[in-house]
């Protein structure tokens, strides 16, 4: 069951039944006397049915809530000296992160983080939810280290991780990692050395120094990184796919010290699956061991020259003095060049020299979608799309919920393609879409399908038909938009109880329906008690053939929140000044459906993101930009978590909701000071 419906049928009990409960039992024992037989008989039923219902809705609400986690994840503990170590600090089920402060790494240099993910979702009705981060670490030397405990603090309580031993081994790696960032030792992996009998060394000058060489120089003719990019004109919305290469025909090893952030661009890595193995490429003439450093799809979030910046990687390079080259016969030196590197060969033959190399800086032409024949029903989609739609079911009752489903499928941004418009016929009432994604990151561009799923319900019976969906898209190959018509859907309505399902059930044969977990068993009767004696005192207390979900969600609250959507707005001194008027007003719903829309008008003019695009994604990737801090990202991902869920139970205390409207405040002041301009 959905945590916003236990809220609802907590305050069912609450409002209607527990009061029933205390007077019914008092007007029992103090008048004993006066209330005839028949009326004793009715109020102790409402007393047994009422505690019933108190205890179901206890016993469900319990199994429901989910304890706060704080963990650590780290896949792979043990590592060679070259590879990358990927932990995660994960609080989970908390409704309020404050902060996440990660432990010292003093023994790693901190490759890339902190990362921050956040995710909430609902199966078969259980609520889980996430906040993160991450970091990418690589070892300063081999040896076993303790990375210590992390510190977060949520809903008000502090928790700690647990602390977990990493063991790096002398190997150059023992772990596949897409974003390998080291070389292999060994300059050699697909050199031939059956070379014919002459003066063997001049085959290897480059990895002799000799006498009065300077070694810088002869790095720089034989070790260098690049920057290759598939396109360098495009359109936003268009992939471009980076990779950093390593040229080498020396011996090295390669550490990235400074990754490049990708501003303006959505980006996806893609598996340069080398395992540290180089090929050979011939460049200027000359053959070169090339490395993959790292292969990165990009997809441009906006129009304009943009500069990629450089991958800035350490080198210790490693020479065979000559006279000790000179020293060794024809069999000794080829055994010299494959395990140089290693303990075989002394340090007086050796001469190491460390340089730090960057790629050349590499600008992107990002054309605008052109604004002629643009269609009203454009919503940012850059690729080849096809769109499908259906109906869960095509008949249902004014008891049900039904499901519209829309299924984009094509290649291109599909990760960004928003949700596309619905017009809804009078009588229905559609709900925001739930989104479901199935892409292949790995292609290029990128491929699979989104599934956006609009709930809606319908308030009175009959036949209604939901008009054609218009999706557009722009083909960057023939460089123009186009729309796709998807035909209407039809809707058969049939007359129901009055009483909204507040739980689903899978569809069952006519036959008795086979069950073996006798809890779910229990639950089952439990509930569709409950849910009995809620309609038999709704019948005797209201008169009404209204549904439980119908008495609180008011059409005046859907004509407001209707209203403020509408109404333009711009940053004011407060931007919450409507929220506080009804917060002071005590109207609880209105005070939540202010508050959403506030928040959403005001990051959208603040972070400069159009209200149909404004994602947790992107609003993490324009915060990301701005260098605003962890803490207030967090602070804000829990305020939108908060708001979205009180929204469907809005909370009658008044001091939650003061409490959401202080923590947006706090937010809001936050933003305006770290937030560029």
């Amino acid at each position: 069951m959905d945590t916003f419906l236990l809220k609802r049928l907590h305050k069912v009990v609450s409002e209607n039944f527990v009061g029933d409960l205390s007077k019914s039992c008092q007007l029992v024992n103090k008048s004993p006397g006066k209330v005839s037989g028949r009326k004793s008989s009715s109020l102790l039923q409402i007393c047994f049915f009422s505690i019933i219902l108190f205890f179901v809705f206890l016993f469900v609400s319990s199994i429901s809530l989910a304890q706060v986690q704080f963990s650590v994840v780290c896949p792979n503990k043990k590592i060679g000296k070259n590879d990358l170590v990927d932990i995660q600090f994960k609080v989970e089920n908390a409704s309020h992160v404050e902060s996440i402060i990660p432990p010292s790494f003093k023994d790693f240099n901190v490759v890339s983080g902190p990362n921050q993910q956040s995710s909430m979702s609902s199966i078969n009705g259980k609520v889980t939810q996430y906040v993160s981060i991450g970091f990418s670490l690589q070892s300063k030397a081999p040896g076993k280290y303790i990375i210590g405990p992390a510190t977060a603090r949520a809903d008000g309580n502090e928790y700690k991780s647990k602390s977990i031993t990493i063991t790096v081994t002398n190997d150059p790696s023992l772990v596949h990692n897409n974003n390998s960032n080291a070389t292999s030792p060994s300059p050699f992996p697909n050199f031939n050395f059956d070379f014919p009998d002459v003066p063997v060394r001049h085959q290897f000058n480059d990895y002799i120094l000799k006498p009065g060489e300077d070694a810088a120089e002869k790095i720089k003719k034989n070790l260098f990184v690049k920057l290759e990019v598939s396109k360098k004109d495009c359109f936003v919305g268009e992939p471009v796919v980076a990779a950093f290469k390593l040229y080498t025909r020396l011996h090295s090893e390669t550490t990235i010290t400074d990754a490049p952030s990708f501003n303006g661009f959505s980006v996806s890595d893609l598996d340069v699956n080398n395992n540290n193995n180089s090929k050979l490429e011939k460049y200027d003439g000359r053959l070169y061991n090339v490395y993959t450093l790292r292969k990165v799809e990009l997809y441009p979030l906006q129009a304009g020259n943009i500069t990629l910046d450089p991958v800035v990687a350490d080198n210790k390079v490693t020479f065979i003095k000559s006279a000790y080259a000179n020293s060794q016969d024809r069999s000794s030196f080829f055994n010299m060049l494959e395990n140089f590197g290693d303990a075989g060969v002394p340090a007086s033959g050796l001469v190491e020299q460390k340089i730090t190399l960057k790629t050349a800086p590499t600008v992107i032409n990002v054309k605008p979608l052109p604004l002629e024949n643009k269609p009203n029903s454009f919503k940012g989609a850059v690729g080849k799309f096809s769109v499908v739609s259906s109906l869960g079911k095509d008949s249902i009752s004014t008891d049900d919920a039904g499901v519209l489903k829309i299924t984009v499928s094509g290649q291109g941004n599909i990760q960004l393609v928003n949700a596309p418009g619905i017009i809804w016929p009078k009588g229905i009432d559609g709900y925001e879409a739930k989104v479901k994604d199935n892409v292949d990151k790995t292609t290029v561009p990128m491929q699979g399908n989104k599934v956006f799923s609009y709930p809606f319900t319908v308030s009175g019976p009959g036949n209604y038909a939901i008009d054609s969906i218009l999706f557009s898209y722009f083909d960057p190959a023939s460089e123009d938009y186009k729309t796709i018509l998807v035909p209407p859907l039809q809707v058969h309505v049939r007359k129901g109880n009055a009483v909204r399902q507040i739980f689903s059930n899978k569809k069952q044969p006519d036959s008795q329906p086979s069950i073996s977990n006798l809890t779910e068993v229990l639950l089952g009767i439990a509930l569709i008690a409950a849910i009995i004696c809620l309609i038999f005192f709704l019948v005797i207390r209201k008169k009404k053939n209204e549904g439980v979900l119908e008495k609180y969600v008011r059409l005046d609250d859907i004509k407001y929140e209707r209203e403020l959507a509408d109404k333009e707005f711009t940053i004011p001194e407060s931007p919450l000044l409507d929220a506080h008027e009804k917060m002071i007003a005590g109207n609880s719903s209105r005070f939540l459906i202010s508050m959403d829309s506030s928040l959403k008008k005001y990051l959208s003019q603040k972070l400069k993101i159009p209200l149909s695009e404004l994602s947790k994604k992107r609003l993490n990737e324009e915060l990301d930009k701005c260098n605003v801090s962890l803490n207030t990202s967090l602070m804000l991902t829990s305020l939108l978590d908060e708001v979205e869920i009180n929204l469907y139970a809005p909370p009658s205390n008044t001091t939650h909701l003061s409490r959401i409207y202080e923590k947006a405040s706090e937010v809001i002041s936050l933003l305006d000071k770290q937030v560029c301009e």
